[in-house]
């Protein structure tokens, strides 16, 4: 009888045993969903595989990069994709080229529409995130897989703790230097390749370096993009939230006013200030400047070969920091699903996709446009004319700011701020038609307003 009980508890228990694995297996399962459907989401499913007897038609938009002859670029992106459907023949890939000024205008149309291309690439400036039709990339992945990016350049591409973007190549903002006369006491090379430094150092060396005829320093820009990089370096250079809310204060604009009122009082550059970038690139090549920036990747290739063929030695340095980071603006491979939902296939596909195209985009842009990939397994194939010491600098994608430089809701809206409310307000500041106070309170009052009614 005993021996009869225990048999019965024993099967009770391995009954409750499997009931509860089976509970646990069916949560685990429709956790996803569940969690979805909380958070106000639509549900896509990352774990369905696709088919090899059915057809997956994907559309793919690109922005080509911003080049004097862009049919090399597309005539190699061609190749790619080709390569990837010789591998996939049950995908096809139709790709439609974009000009730069219709880019944004017709993903905002289809996004309305709720038609917008399975992929869209931006080579010149991305923005990662536009809206709740954008499919979250990062789901698709793997731990292993998402460890190929570095963690700094992986953080820049969340919004709302969510991957949505995949980061493809990133566009350096450097300083260059003329060796023979940079020659600061404040600050070595070594010291601030590994620490960074910060504003007032930077303004600190360009003093001790001035000489009677040379200037310590030249700026490229006194335009909105020398602002740009004033955010980059203060960690903040985004102006909007992903739900569109700007995301300065008051603080940090007079904070800006006043490093750029500390750099046109310092003898070290040209003046008058509202001009000080006047024959830069001159003054630099004439050996009357000792360093040059913000210099992008395109300018950085062009002044470093004019450098070298006028018989000055240069070095790429960081450009000040506040927070030690580099000034690194990622370029994003995105995703969509359409209103008219295609199936968890379909997207599957859209994703195998985007995660092959990745880092053969990466490498496209190095070398057309001299970008640095965002995967670390590429950096040791770029070709650039840089020494070894000034490459590292350039492609130091381990210091990149972790935050993102553009968000959206809306295709270009970051852009179009820019245009309408950011570059008229510091024109007007560094024109010294505003005050500082004016300057802050003149982008925060017209940030505020295009929020409501548009830029």
């Amino acid at each position: 009888m005993r021996s009869r009980n225990r048999r019965q508890t024993r099967a009770r228990l391995v009954f409750i045993l499997i009931f509860l694995g089976l509970l646990l297996y069916g949560g685990v399962q429709i956790f996803p969903y569940c969690y979805a459907i909380l958070k106000g989401q639509y549900y896509i499913n990352p774990r369905v595989q696709t088919r090899s007897d059915e057809v997956y038609q994907l559309e793919l938009w690109v922005k080509l990069p911003s080049l004097p002859n862009q049919a090399p670029v597309r005539e190699k992106l061609e190749q790619i994709i080709s390569s990837f459907t010789a591998a996939h023949p049950n995908f096809q890939v139709n790709t439609t080229y974009l000009p730069e000024v219709q880019a944004m205008e017709r993903l905002q149309l289809a996004l309305e529409k709720g038609t917008p291309p399975d992929l869209f690439f931006h080579a010149d400036s991305s923005q990662t995130y536009y809206g709740d039709l954008q499919i979250p990339l990062e789901i698709y992945l793997t731990k292993e897989e998402k460890l190929a990016w570095p963690e700094g350049v992986w953080k820049q591409a969340i919004i709302d703790k969510q991957v949505y973007a995949l980061p493809v190549a990133l566009y350096p903002r450097i300083m260059l230097v003329n060796s023979e006369l940079w020659q600061p006491t404040t600050c070595s090379h070594s010291d601030v390749l590994a620490n960074g430094w910060t504003w007032e150092q930077f303004l600190q060396c360009i003093a001790e370096v001035k000489q009677e005829k040379v200037y310590g320093f030249v700026p490229t820009s006194v335009g909105d993009a020398f602002f740009a990089g004033m955010l980059a370096a203060w960690g903040e250079p985004k102006l909007l939230h992903h739900d569109g809310e700007p995301t300065w204060s008051a603080e940090q604009l007079l904070q800006l006013a006043e490093a750029w009122l500390q750099l046109s009082q310092n003898p070290a550059v040209p003046s008058p200030p509202a001009q000080m970038d006047r024959d830069c690139l001159a003054l630099f090549l004439n050996k009357r400047a000792a360093a040059i920036g913000p210099v992008n990747h395109h300018l950085a290739k062009w002044l470093w070969e004019k450098s070298l063929q006028v018989g000055i030695t240069p070095s790429i340095w960081p450009l000040p920091n506040q927070t030690g980071h580099s000034d690194l603006r990622g370029i994003y491979l995105v995703a969509f699903r359409q209103a008219d939902y295609k199936g968890h296939r379909h997207t599957k596909a859209t994703a195998q996709l985007a995660h092959y195209l990745a880092p053969e985009l990466a490498l496209l842009l190095q070398e057309f446009a001299y970008a640095v990939p965002a995967q670390l397994s590429l950096l040791d194939r770029l070709d650039l004319p840089y020494t070894a010491e000034s490459l590292a600098v350039y492609a130091d994608v381990a210091k990149a700011l972790p935050t993102s430089y553009s968000y959206g809701p809306e295709p270009g809206m970051a852009e179009k701020h820019w245009q309408h409310t950011i570059a008229p307000a510091w024109d007007r500041f560094v024109q010294g038609e505003w005050t500082a106070q004016e300057f802050a309170e003149g982008i925060l009052l017209d940030l505020a307003r295009a929020t409501i009614a548009g830029p």
